[in-house]
């Protein structure tokens, strides 16, 4: 073999591990910010309590403790920083593109490899979980480890395969509720192939099932409970023709270039086609487990509308995420022998779209919010005597990663005849104000610092103090 065929053979596997590497890069740029969303400060707030605390509190909740366990971990080595528990949750969503730079190159090839890291790091949905304080990222790692080692387990036999299927598949479940219902899709799935192909392989599957169970069982109350105890009108929407577009639109569509969402159902439309044409003239069994990793989030989705359609709603768009990596293995895996003209150009618009998506995140982690203006003010002016006061109550818990818990109060409980130097008040629109008369009563005034914000919620700031008479 010349040298020059050795290096023709090495561009793939740089390629691979370089789209690795580079998205690792962008992941961590975006982290060195303290913007805390409405659930991620749910997150921060609940890694204060202990392991027991944290279990009693995803009980009382609706998600499973698995995640919230993993960030303990991570919380404890570093005193709750949310800069480690960004670190934290790049970690899975890094484990699944290594996944896919080994364990999807060996089984099915380099394009295999290349799409699969292209399509999952470029939809617009993805970057933004990737950094995210919540349970998506683990989620997504978990479920695309069981697909993949149950068509492993279906092909080999193994029992290390069906092992690896079943604990991914258990600790899916006890990650978040719709990784537990892909779960429940990819073993079914997983029997049909078995009764269909090979049903010497029905007792380990047996086995996998009834470990999964078993495993489950001790949450299994808790989870009825809440899937049961979800309120009407919780914040899940109604299911409309209008929210399932926006499952596609949330997936797949940019804010900055509108209308990519068409291109992607076009490409995944040829994709599937392709696909079904290949499995009609050769039925070959790796382009029928193509198709249904396609099926898999399909009826997720399905299965979640049906859902909300018979009882009350519990679906909503980001819930796919954890089987869009499957998603993003039919695509590498059905277009792997797609003429290279074609393979460029998709992999020219993915990057695009990548690009784009970047973009929007950088913009969404660094300054969508007025919180460094926030934190720069407080800095300078927040005193041990001060109290940090607010009348937006139900936004309390968010505050509360920003502020000394000691120093912040609700507006409508505060005492302000008591000893201060300043009270800060964050006067949200559309809130309970401060009336003059409580003002006056206590001798204080009230002066206007200016416009700021947390999270999405903007405010005003005033500084309430104390009138010394002469």
């Amino acid at each position: 073999m010349t040298k020059e065929s050795e290096l023709y053979k090495k561009i793939p596997v740089a390629v691979i591990w370089g789209i690795v590497i580079w998205f690792t890069g962008l992941y961590i740029s975006l982290i060195f910010n303290h913007n805390i969303w409405t659930d991620e400060a749910f997150t921060m707030q609940l890694l204060r309590e202990n392991v027991g605390g944290i279990i009693e509190g995803t009980a009382n909740d609706v998600h499973p403790p698995f995640y919230y366990l993993y960030a303990k971990l991570f919380a404890v080595l570093s005193h709750n920083s949310l800069l480690v528990q960004k670190i934290a949750v790049i970690i899975p969503m890094v484990a699944t593109l290594v996944i896919g730079a080994t364990l999807v190159r060996r089984i099915w090839g380099d394009i295999a490899s290349i799409l699969f890291l292209l399509f999952l790091t470029c939809i617009p949905c993805s970057m933004e979980f990737a950094v995210q304080v919540r349970m998506y990222s683990l989620a997504l790692f978990c479920v695309t480890v069981c697909g993949i080692f149950a068509y492993l387990a279906f092909t080999d036999g193994k029992k290390r395969n069906f092992a690896i299927f079943a604990i991914s598949g258990l600790l899916a479940a006890y990650t978040h509720y719709f990784a537990f219902v892909t779960v429940i899709v990819i073993t079914g799935i997983f029997l049909l192939a078995i009764l269909i192909w090979k049903r010497e392989r029905i007792v380990p599957w047996f086995i996998s099932a009834a470990v999964m169970i078993v495993g489950y069982l001790p949450w299994m109350p808790f989870f009825i409970r809440q899937v049961t105890s979800v309120e009407q009108g919780y914040w899940i929407p109604e299911i409309t023709p209008e929210t399932i577009w926006g499952y596609f639109t949330w997936t797949f569509d940019l804010e900055l270039v509108a209308g990519m969402v068409f291109i992607f159902l076009i490409i995944l439309k040829g994709a599937s086609t392709y696909n079904i044409i290949k499995i009609a003239l050769c039925k070959n069994q790796t382009e029928i487990f193509a198709l249904l990793c396609m099926l898999v989030p399909t009826l997720v989705t399905v299965i979640g509308v049906i859902a909300s359609f018979c009882g009350k709603p519990i679906y909503r768009d980001q819930y796919i995420f954890p089987a869009l990596g499957l998603l993003a293995l039919f695509f590498g895996i059905a277009m792997r022998k797609a003429k290279k003209s074609i393979l460029v150009l998709i992999s020219l618009f993915l990057l695009f779209v990548g690009s784009v998506q970047y973009k929007e995140c950088f913009r969404q982690e660094y300054r969508s919010t007025y919180v460094p203006q926030t934190e720069a003010f407080f800095a300078e002016n927040l005193e041990e005597s001060d109290f940090v006061i607010y009348n937006w109550e139900a936004f309390g818990f968010i505050y509360e990663c920003y502020f000394p818990q000691e120093q912040l109060e609700y507006a409508g409980s505060f005492d302000y005849s008591r000893d201060f130097r300043v009270a800060w008040f964050l006067a949200t629109e559309g809130q309970p104000e401060i009336s003059q008369e409580v003002l006056s009563a206590n001798g204080l005034v009230m002066e206007h610092m200016g416009h700021f914000g947390i999270e999405h919620n903007e405010f005003e700031i005033y500084k309430i103090y104390r009138v010394i008479s002469e």
